[in-house]
Parts: structure tokens; C-alpha cells; sequence
């Protein structure tokens, strides 16, 4: 196929633009033409051959891929440039792993889900499942990275569970992996000699630092037990007045502060500041039902900066202001 010509891709990044700005307003299509039947083929080349057409048509191209003497390859990857686009993606036969390889803000969703927005820094990766179609655009040109692959490419090894059981994934950033995929784009960009075997090699080594990544997560998750949960809410209300950092939560529940933060958000579905912040409003409510302190001392021992920061948080959270808040119920 030729490449587009200069006027085109003007054409189509001006297309592009047009759909992001009303992305919320249009359904994403549940099936497009020349999607694939899951049931009907399971071969990771043709999963990469549909992309790479709705990718083309956008006025992207793919520059380097794996290249495989097996007519049946477990894994399978290309990298691809682009423009600006807009892509609606059919039900793709087996998982798509897609490594940003440059910085780019992106919109989309996957089964028709409300359109999110992400920065995606370099090497942050997005899990598209087989069987769901899933719809993105770029405002800014870019490059990146699609690996497909199959359910043996870790030949029955249960640590491959989390991520061939995972469902989508977006933005997630592997801590200590950029350098395995800088590594993987330079094998697929220069290849040299026993290239299939070290690529093929790489994109296993990625996909199994993605799969400990998502055990990590879901191991420290579930060290959230609602015991866990109730003993930081405890702590949290003996030290109300003093400053809290995530790293004393962390101690508390015995995780390091990163996998503290992640696990405690996707366990409580909200952060550990809106946890802190919310005990504070509640301690603070309790003390000016029942007590005549003064808005400055409540402010200070609930922990709040002054009493404006109180202020601030009881109207976000109350929908009110702490005198107003305490006229009524005294009046009550």
C-alpha cells in the first residue's frame, strides 16, 4: 500500500482532532468492519494484521516487527509511528500489550465505557483483552510498541495467571522496566544476528515482568484485609492532630509506600489523603455538634493546616461551612 501523501495525513490528523474533541459524544462501535471472530481464529499474526489496517487507515504504519519462522508464533510484536489519530479497534483474537515508546496525551475506552484521558509517559503500558473492541485517539504524533500473544506463551507456568486473567489496563508504569523495552524496540529496530530467538526472548521477558508486576499488586492488595483497613482507621484517629504521611500508613499495614498507596486505592476506592482528610472532617463535625471550642482549636486538633484549610474541606464534604454547620445543629 502507498504511503500517504502529505495532504492526506493533514487530512487525517485534522480528522483525528475533530473526533477527540467529540469523543464522549459518539458510540463506540461494539463491532467494526474487519474485526475478527475470537471463536474463529486464534493466530497472533492475524490479531496484528487487523490493527495494523485500522492503523494504516489513520495514516499510521508500522516500521519494524518480529520476525518469526514458525507459521504459529505464541507471541508476535511490531512497532508502530503515527500521526494524530482517531482508531476504533475491533475485537482483536488474542490480548494486545501496547508500550508507548514516546510521551503522548490519549483518550479512549474499551466496550463503549464513558471516554478517560491519560498522559502516557514513555514505556507506560495499556492491556487491551481478545474479544474487546476499544477506541483511542492522539492529539500529537507518536510511536509505540504492540505486542500480541497468546495463552502458552508462558507453556502452562502458573505466574502467567495475573496478566492472561487480567482484564484492561491503562497507563500502568513497571518500575525498573524501561530498560527491557528500550532493549526490546532496538532488537526490532537493528536487527542483528539470532534476532527472531533474542526478540522472541524479550518480548517473553517484558510480558513476564508485566504478569510479576500484576501478582505484586494483587499480593499486596489483598494484605489489605478489612482488619488492616480498621487498624489504620484507628491509628489514623489516635494521631489526628499531627501530620500523616503515607509512609506511616505504609508501616502501619506492613507494604512499602508505593504498593501501600496503589493497593489502598483499588481496596477502598480512594486515596490514602481522602482517607485521612475524610476522618478529620468527621472528628471535626463531632467536635462542633458537642463542644464550644473555639474554630482555630478544632482546626488544629484535627489535624487540619488552619482553620480556613477546615473550612474549605467541611463545604467540599458537608456542604457547608463549620459556623453554619454548628448553628444548626446546636439549634436541632
Amino acid at each position: 500500500m502507498p504511503a500517504p501523501s502529505c495532504t492526506g495525513l493533514w487530512s487525517i490528523a485534522a480528522s483525528a482532532l475533530l473526533f477527540c474533541k467529540n469523543l464522549e459524544a459518539l458510540p463506540m462501535p461494539a463491532a467494526v468492519t474487519g474485526a475478527i471472530d475470537p471463536e474463529s481464529d486464534t493466530g497472533v499474526r492475524s490479531g496484528a494484521e487487523a490493527y495494523k489496517r485500522v492503523l494504516t487507515g489513520a495514516g499510521g504504519r508500522a516500521l519494524n516487527a518480529l520476525k518469526h519462522a514458525d507459521d504459529h508464533p505464541s507471541v508476535y510484536a511490531a512497532i508502530y509511528v503515527s500521526p494524530p489519530y482517531a482508531l476504533s479497534v475491533p475485537p482483536l483474537p488474542v490480548p494486545r500489550l501496547a508500550v508507548n515508546l514516546t510521551s503522548a496525551p490519549v483518550r479512549g475506552g474499551i466496550d463503549g465505557d464513558r471516554p478517560r484521558r491519560f498522559f502516557a509517559r514513555s514505556h507506560s503500558l495499556f492491556l487491551t483483552p481478545a474479544g474487546h473492541p476499544v477506541t483511542w485517539c492522539k492529539e500529537s504524533p507518536s510511536r509505540h510498541l504492540g505486542i500480541y500473544f497468546h495463552r502458552d506463551v508462558f507453556n502452562g507456568a502458573d505466574g502467567g495467571a495475573p496478566l492472561l486473567s487480567a482484564a484492561a489496563l491503562f497507563n500502568i508504569v513497571v518500575p525498573g522496566i524501561g530498560q527491557l523495552i528500550d532493549q526490546f524496540a532496538d532488537e526490532l529496530q537493528n536487527p542483528g544476528i539470532l534476532h527472531a530467538e533474542a526478540a522472541d526472548s524479550l518480548a517473553r521477558l517484558l510480558l513476564l515482568r508485566l504478569a510479576r508486576h500484576l501478582h505484586s499488586r494483587s499480593t499486596a492488595s489483598h494484605a489489605l484485609a478489612p482488619k488492616v483497613i480498621a487498624r489504620l482507621s484507628d491509628y489514623v484517629t489516635e494521631h489526628l492532630s499531627e501530620r500523616i504521611l503515607v509512609a506511616d500508613l505504609a508501616k502501619q499495614a506492613g507494604l512499602s509506600p508505593n504498593h501501600f498507596a496503589l493497593s489502598f486505592t483499588e481496596r477502598t476506592g480512594q486515596s490514602p489523603h481522602k482517607f485521612v482528610l475524610a476522618l478529620r472532617v468527621q472528628r471535626a463535625s463531632e467536635l462542633l455538634a458537642r463542644s464550644e471550642s473555639s474554630l482555630a482549636d478544632i482546626a488544629y486538633d484535627c489535624g487540619f493546616a488552619s482553620q480556613q484549610h477546615m473550612s474549605n474541606a467541611l463545604r467540599r464534604h458537608l456542604g457547608t461551612t463549620p459556623s453554619r454547620f454548628r448553628a444548626l445543629r446546636f439549634r436541632g
